[in-house]
């Protein structure tokens, strides 16, 4: 009879522990490499967060992580560097600084969705006269659906890429191309 006892204290004991445990967090280191396709300024979103009369561009395309693979979609708005720049660009590209982007990451298997946010200055969009670039970014996520629901952490990518077709309408320039980036972090999920 004791042993009953005792084998029924050590269940409850460990199904408790298994309750409490449920609040826990995972915290994930994340590498990712983005293959995507934009469209800058010069395609009309109507999103214009900073009253410039310019909207913001649109990204698409595939990232492959450690955590899997993901559709991308993000919108982003930059302007060309005012005042005193940090010159963080090579000499003979123009720098751009970012005024805010959001971004999605939809989990090509579970339809779940991973958002991340850029803050103005956290990009920066170093432009080359022949229309290569390259980039900076550092991100944080910001919550999401599913398994990433109250997802928090950050990363920060290096990418490239070039403008495949370019021109301008009413002073605004605008294009379309493509650009790949590899981008490091940690993700941090409540279980």
């Amino acid at each position: 009879m004791n042993i009953r006892y005792l084998t029924l204290g050590i269940g409850m004991v460990l199904l408790l522990a298994g309750v409490s445990n449920s609040d826990e967090i995972k915290t994930k280191h994340v590498r990712c490499t983005f293959g995507a396709t934009f469209s800058s300024p010069g395609v009309e979103t109507h999103i214009d967060t900073n009253g410039d009369t310019i909207s913001a561009g649109l990204h698409q395309g595939l990232v492959n992580c450690n955590i899997g693979r993901f559709f991308f979609q993000e919108e982003f708005e930059f302007q060309p560097c005012q005042g005193a720049c940090p010159v963080s660009c090579p000499a003979g590209t123009t720098e751009f600084d970012l005024v805010q982007a959001h971004g999605v990451l939809t989990a090509e298997k579970t339809s779940e969705q991973l958002f991340f946010e850029d803050a103005a200055g956290a990009s920066t969009f170093c432009l080359a006269p022949d229309l290569t670039f390259t980039f900076s970014e550092h991100a944080t996520f910001a919550g999401g659906t599913g398994q990433f629901t109250g997802a928090s952490g950050s990363f920060d990518g290096q990418g490239t890429g070039k403008y495949l077709a370019s021109g301008s309408k009413d002073n605004i320039f605008g294009g379309f191309g493509q650009f790949t980036e590899v981008a490091t972090g940690t993700l941090t999920i409540p279980k």
